[in-house]
């Protein structure tokens, strides 16, 4: 199912960029922003520049921005995760591909993600996008709003190879300062049950009487198997 939905997982430090930043890539994801020039995304900018993608734990937060506080940034786990840039244009992504569904049963994606516009005024100014196996939409800065959680809900049937490739993206327009935060993703979907794995090593069977109880351990003899009973029962090799 779903890994890291909640950020809290822990990460790898990508190689520095250009701009020698140090960005962070959540475990069960993959980060990919935009170079300078590359297409916003195709709405016909180009980032200027790069975005920093790092997580901002509990302990980093003041209380109203921690969990259950009134302005709060995280919404599960211990930390949110935040991409941003204060002086130009940006974009990046994280993907996901989760295995093991049920084909042809339906899911839900919900993705909470929060911009701080932080004086924009044009509501393409800043978008972010969710989609599953290549199905989605943007919103923009005037659905999201300023400061506040928009969900992003996903409802998909599961394909026959059972496979959901879950993509995330957000984008910045403009030279303005902007932060993204994205946090408490979760996924409502069924899973293929996962078969045991087959025992190792001589299997050795035993029939047990009704009202009787078998237990076993190991007494550290090779090839040998010891059968303990109770008076008046008789042990028969077949």
């Amino acid at each position: 199912m779903l890994q890291n939905g909640s950020f809290s997982e822990g990460w790898d430090d990508m190689p520095p960029t250009s701009f020698h930043l140090i960005n962070q890539q959540p475990k069960g994801w993959t980060l990919r922003w935009l170079e300078q020039g590359e297409s916003l995304f195709g709405d016909g900018a180009t980032a200027a520049g790069i975005p920093e993608c790092v997580h901002k734990l509990a302990d980093q937060l003041p209380p109203n921005e921690q969990l259950g506080g009134s302005d709060a940034l995280i919404l599960a786990g211990t930390a949110t995760y935040n991409i941003f840039n204060a002086t130009a244009a940006f974009g990046a992504e994280i993907i996901q591909t989760v295995t093991g569904l049920v084909p042809n049963t339906e899911a839900t994606l919900i993705v909470p993600v929060q911009v701080h516009l932080n004086g924009e005024t044009d509501i393409y100014g800043a978008e972010s996008g969710v989609w599953v196996n290549g199905e989605g939409e943007w919103a923009n800065g005037g659905m999201m709003g300023d400061r506040e959680w928009y969900r992003h809900e996903n409802k998909f049937i599961v394909p026959d190879n059972g496979t959901a490739v879950i993509l995330i993206r957000v984008k910045s327009k403009w030279p303005l300062p902007k932060d993204f935060f994205i946090d408490g993703i979760t996924l409502d979907a069924q899973e293929e049950p996962v078969e045991p794995p087959p025992p190792t090593g001589d299997i050795v069977q035993v029939t047990v009487p009704d009202g009787y109880t078998l237990t076993v351990w190991e007494d550290g003899k090779d090839n040998t198997v010891t059968i303990t009973v109770p008076p008046g029962v008789t042990v028969e090799q077949v």
